[in-house]
């Protein structure tokens, strides 16, 4: 899309004879305006060059003559820096957002690819808390900008529904349930019947044995339990398809661990056939010892299936329905040595498509010092902190736009986005401690920042009071508030392509970011609707049409709306 960058490119391999790739790779965007628009960063040229840094960039400096876009090459140090001609370079960029529209930032380049991505997937019989918004929100967005770039994308919705957790909730309906108070208030119940049993289980560990024979009990069939096990389940999705309409999150296909029940005897029957199936203290294994990890558990001396077993055949499930190019698993970091084991495991067994498998951990969210936990009971209940945010914007709203049209949608819209852009703002591998104050806070580098000079800017386009002409003339562009802006619309297809390729919805975040506070100082800096020299209006209010499009488009693969009105 960036036929500058492919200029620079062509200029640079044919004064240095390297390749095509090697030098796209080593160009980026310096981080201060004063050293160029792009640079050559020579340090990894300086083996094969067999020259220091500051000597290639020397060298090619001489080389490489300005023309066509270009307006100046010069060495600074291990940098070769390339000045653009204003003039050109803004027209050129915004003449490409206006042409792809809503498609622009993306080439189509994940066409006739296949991800699937496992994400939110919680474990049933409990309420949503804070801390269920992160693999939601992550995975989603994840989900949204590969489906952008072309890509034929399967969100799995992998529900908890089977193991461990039910047993104990099963064996603590038997021990203290009242059958009519927990039919009228199913998932607060619930909470209440785990959080007890593990209470108990600190001080009487022979409890454990009535959870397992529970499962035992599930996993054979006793109607009765069966029963019982799927009112807990219909409840809990219930539940949770309600805060998924919140949010606004779809998925393609939602199962449980217990769809793949009957699969798990066939995954292990391969293992077993390969030889890598192996007897430990009553377990059936795979060891994984040579690789310092301790091993994948297929089946408990209980005879009950594990949680790698499950795992395992979904993950063939899903390789055989979908052959996919991309299969991402968005959870917890706690979970990571778990994806490691999983796929030696099934690297072992000679399946070679266990390489495009690929776990995308998160850190972990606290509260007040401590991580969350359904066992102790300590939780911070999602809807609770969705109605609060919107609460908290409806206010703001009426104390500062109390003529606003559609008031609650407005409310709802933002109160949502900014849990969800708190929960991408950073790196999904740092921690969270989740802060009311900071969650909830509306000024600075927030969700609310965004929406709000999205219909800022929307506010421009309806206060010029027609369409604006795309014929304009926008080589009437070229001040310096104007280039920031369009360097840095440039850069959005890069941008999302590293996304892409990080699982990183942060990039996309800190990329919106920068974008609205570029464009806002551009606003603050140039007047846009008054002035005499008509062809100048016409152009920047393109330029404001332009930065519009991408916040809406950035926002939208968020997982966040954008109003024109706020």
């Amino acid at each position: 899309m960036n036929l500058f960058v492919d200029e620079i490119v062509g200029r640079i391999v044919k004064a240095s004879g390297l390749g095509d790739e090697q030098v796209r790779s080593s160009l980026s965007v310096p981080p201060r305006e004063d050293m160029g628009d792009y640079a050559l960063v020579c340090f990894a040229l300086a083996k094969q060059l067999r020259a220091n840094p500051a000597k290639i960039a020397s060298d090619l400096a001489a080389k490489v003559e300005a023309g066509d876009g270009i307006e100046k090459v010069e060495a600074v140090g291990p940098y070769l820096n390339f000045i653009l001609e204003r003039g050109p370079f803004i027209s050129h960029t915004l003449r490409k957002v206006l042409e792809h529209g809503e498609a622009f930032g993306s080439s189509g380049q994940g066409k006739g690819k296949t991800l699937v991505i496992d994400f939110s997937s919680p474990n049933l019989a409990k309420q949503f808390s804070i801390a269920h918004l992160r693999s939601t929100a992550i995975g989603h967005a994840i989900y949204k900008v590969h489906a952008f770039l072309g890509w034929n994308c399967v969100g799995i919705n992998h529900l908890g529904d089977w193991g461990g957790n039910f047993g104990q909730l099963l064996a603590a309906y038997r021990r203290w349930a009242d059958p009519v108070e927990v039919r009228a208030n199913p998932l607060p119940q619930f909470l209440a019947l785990y959080t007890r049993f593990n209470e108990e289980l600190e001080k009487r560990p022979e409890l454990q044995e009535e959870a397992r024979q529970c499962v035992r009990e599930l996993e054979a069939g006793n109607a009765e339990v069966q029963a019982l096990w799927r009112f807990f389940v219909e409840e809990s999705l219930g539940e949770a398809e309600r805060i998924y309409e919140i949010l606004g999150v779809r998925f393609d296909a939602t199962r449980g661990e217990s769809f793949f029940a009957d699969r798990i005897d066939d995954v292990i029957g391969q293992f077993e056939a390969a030889g890598l199936a192996a007897e430990s203290e009553g377990a059936l294994i795979v060891d994984l010892q040579e690789w310092d990890m301790p091993p994948c558990i297929l089946r408990t001396s209980r005879g009950t299936s594990t949680y790698h077993s499950r795992d395992l055949a979904a993950l063939f499930y899903r390789q055989e329905r979908y052959s996919f190019d991309k299969m991402v698993y968005v959870t917890d970091v706690r979970q990571n040595l778990h994806f490691r084991q999983l796929f030696k495991a099934v690297e072992l067994l000679g399946k070679d498509w266990i390489g495009r498998c690929e776990h995308a951990p998160f850190g972990m969210m606290s509260f007040k010092g401590e991580k969350m936990s359904t066992r102790k009971g300590n939780m911070v209940f999602l809807e609770d902190v969705l109605n609060e945010a919107v609460e908290l914007v409806g206010r703001t709203i009426e104390e500062k736009n109390p003529g606003l049209s559609a008031r609650e949608r407005v409310a709802q819209q933002v109160g949502v986005g900014a849990l969800v852009f708190a929960d991408l703002d950073s790196r999904r591998t740092r921690d969270v401690v989740f802060d009311w104050k900071d969650v909830l806070n509306f000024d600075g580098e927030t969700g609310p920042y965004l929406q709000y000079t999205h219909a800022r800017f929307c506010s421009i386009l309806r206060k010029f009071g027609r369409d604006p002409d795309p014929a304009a003339d926008l080589g009437v562009l070229g001040e310096e508030a104007e280039m920031r802006v369009a360097r840095k619309l440039a850069q959005f297809p890069d941008c999302l392509d590293l996304a892409c390729e990080g699982n990183e919805p942060s990039l996309l975040s800190t990329y919106l970011l920068e974008l609205a506070t570029i464009a806002n100082k551009f606003y603050n800096d140039l007047p846009v609707l008054s002035g005499e020299d008509s062809a100048l209006v016409e152009a920047r209010v393109l330029l404001v049409g332009c930065v519009s499009q991408v916040l809406r488009t950035g926002l939208s693969l968020l997982g966040m709306q954008a109003p024109v009105e706020m």
